[in-house]
């Protein structure tokens, strides 16, 4: 998996380390697939999105 960039903070999530993904559907669809570098980010994204059940899950990054 390549490096991310947080959606909110624009912070590079560097290879190997845990992302915060929302699991809303909308926000996982097609091209935009988005990523959090924490959850405080995450929390600043649901206001914005107006998500009526938000809620987050912890992707690990590291190898198998």
């Amino acid at each position: 998996m390549a490096s991310l960039v947080c959606a909110t903070c624009r912070k590079l999530i560097p290879m190997g380390q845990s992302a915060v993904r929302c699991t809303v559907a909308s926000c996982n669809t097609g091209r935009m697939k988005l990523r959090f570098c924490s959850v405080t980010c995450w929390e600043k994204h649901v206001p914005t999105a107006r998500h009526r059940k938000a809620s987050y899950v912890v992707e690990d990054d590291s190898p198998a």
